[in-house]
C-alpha cells in the first residue's frame, strides 16, 4: 500500500489555520493585500491555495484566485479551498499572461489597498534561499503594477517565510508520507544494486518508486533522484537524471531522493557501494552517523545554529576527518550547505515544529576544502525539532551495506 494512503487530505481546518497566520502576519505588517504569483515557483501559492494559481489575498473578506493554463475554465466549478475563482484566459488556452489577468481583475474588483505585499520580489534568509533575487517575474510584476496606482508595495517573502516555517501535524505527516515514498525508492535500489547492473536500471528502480499519485518536486512538476557516481577518493559528479556506464566492483554511489508531497519538501540520502566496504569506508560512515545524532541531540528548540554546528563538527575531533555540516529545509532556509557561509543563520534559534534534511559527513581533515563527494557515503534523513530534539521522520537502519 502507498505511504500516502494514510496521510490525511489537508482540510478546512488547516486552511483556516494558515489563512489566520497569514492574515496576523499582514496585519502586523500592514500589509492589506498580498499577491502571489505562481510562475517559477508554486511554494507559496500551494500553501494558500492548495493549487496552482496567483493569488489575491486581502487582510479582510474571501481571497481570489487566477488560474491559467490549458483548460482552465473548466477549473472555475472545481471544489477547493477558495470559492473565488478567475480563469486567466476567456476559452481555457494553454498561453496566458497572470499579470494580465490580474491587473485586469484588480481594476475589475476595484481593490485600491494602500499597502500590497508581493511575494517573492526579493530573496529571503528562510524563503526560497536558493533565488537570491526573488522568484517573481519582472513583466508580470510590471503589469500588476499599472493596477495599483499610488499603492506602496513590499516585498512578501520574509512574511511568507515566517507562516509556513513552523510546520502543523499536517504539514510533519506529509513529510513523513513523502520520507517513506523516498525510502522505498532506495530500497528498490539497494535490491537491484549489483556489479555488472547498468547505472540506468538502477536509477530506473528508484525513481520508479517516486511515481505515486501526489508526489512532485522541490520546485513543482516531477520529484528528483540525485545520483553521485564514482570510486572512492575521486571526483564525483552530480547527476540529476539517468546516468551512464555500469556499476563496476568499488563504484561508490551517493544518492538524495526527494519527494514532495502536498507542497512539504522530504529527502533522505543513502549510499551504496560495490563489493567490499574497506574499513576507511566504513570508519567515514560510523563518523556520519555520529555526526548526525549530535546534530539531532543539540537541535532542541532555543538553541542557537552556532551550537549546533559545533557540536555537529567535534565528533570528528582527534580524527582524520573533518565535518560537513550539511542541514536544510529543501528551498527554505536555514541553508546550511558545503562552500557557502553559514554566518547569516548561525545566531539563529532553533525552533520546535521545524522539519529539515540532516546528513552531516566526514571528509579528509588533510583537505583545505571538501573535494566534491570523494569520500560520500553521506546518510541522512528528514527531521522534525521537538521540545528534547531532532526527531527523525524516516525508519530505515543506518547502515552501510555493500552490494556484490
Amino acid at each position: 500500500m502507498s505511504a500516502l494512503a494514510n496521510v490525511i487530505s489537508y482540510d478546512l481546518d488547516e486552511r483556516d489555520l494558515r489563512w489566520g497566520r497569514v492574515r496576523a502576519a499582514m496585519g502586523e505588517q500592514g500589509i492589506d493585500l498580498l499577491i502571489v504569483l505562481p510562475e517559477s515557483d508554486a511554494t507559496d501559492a500551494r500553501y494558500l491555495a492548495q493549487e496552482a494559481g496567483a493569488v489575491l489575498f486581502p487582510l479582510e473578506g474571501d481571497p481570489w484566485i487566477v488560474i491559467g493554463g490549458e483548460d482552465s475554465h473548466l477549473a472555475l466549478t472545481r471544489k477547493a479551498w477558495m470559492d473565488q475563482r478567475i480563469s486567466a484566459t476567456d476559452q481555457g488556452v494553454n498561453r496566458w499572461s497572470y499579470g494580465s489577468a490580474v491587473a485586469e481583475n484588480l481594476r475589475k474588483l476595484k481593490l485600491t489597498p494602500s499597502r500590497v505585499g508581493i511575494a517573492g520580489l526579493d530573496g529571503s534568509l528562510y524563503s526560497h534561499v536558493r533565488a537570491l533575487d526573488g522568484y517573481a517575474l519582472y513583466s508580470t510584476v510590471t503589469r500588476i503594477l499599472e493596477a495599483l496606482p499610488g499603492a506602496e508595495v513590499v516585498n512578501a517573502a520574509p512574511l511568507m517565510a515566517g507562516v509556513r516555517y513552523i510546520k502543523s501535524a499536517a504539514e510533519i505527516s506529509a513529510v513523513r508520507a513523502g520520507v517513506q515514498v523516498a525510502e522505498a525508492a532506495a530500497a528498490a535500489i539497494g535490491a537491484a544494486y549489483r556489479a555488472g547492473t547498468s547505472q540506468a536500471e538502477l536509477y530506473r528502480a528508484g525513481y520508479a518508486q517516486l511515481l505515486e499519485p501526489g508526489v512532485g518536486g522541490p520546485f513543482g512538476g516531477m520529484p528528483m533522484l540525485a545520483w553521485c557516481p564514482g570510486q572512492w577518493g575521486q571526483v564525483r559528479p552530480r547527476l540529476v537524471g539517468t546516468p551512464t556506464g555500469l556499476v563496476e566492483d568499488g563504484l561508490c554511489v551517493a544518492t538524495e531522493i526527494i519527494a514532495v508531497v502536498r507542497g512539504c519538501f522530504a529527502q533522505v540520502a543513502e549510499p551504496y557501494v560495490a563489493g567490499a566496504v574497506t574499513a576507511e569506508q566504513q570508519e567515514v560512515f560510523d563518523l556520519n552517523i555520529a555526526a548526525f545524532e549530535a546534530a539531532c541531540r543539540a537541535m532542541r528548540p532555543g538553541t542557537t545554529w552556532r551550537e549546533v554546528k559545533e557540536r555537529t563538527l567535534a565528533v570528528a575531533a582527534g580524527t582524520e576527518w573533518k565535518i560537513t555540516f550539511l542541514l536544510h529545509g529543501g528551498v527554505d532556509g536555514p541553508l546550511f550547505i558545503p562552500g557557502d557561509r553559514h554566518e547569516d543563520w548561525l545566531d539563529d534559534k532553533v525552533e520546535a515544529g521545524t522539519t529539515l534534511i540532516c546528513k552531516p559527513h566526514a571528509f579528509p581533515a588533510d583537505q583545505d576544502d571538501q573535494i566534491a563527494r570523494s569520500h560520500d557515503v553521506t546518510w541522512g534523513d528528514m527531521v522534525v525539532v521537538r521540545e528534547g530534539g531532532a526527531e527523525r521522520l524516516g525508519s530505515r537502519p543506518q547502515q552501510l551495506i555493500s552490494y556484490s
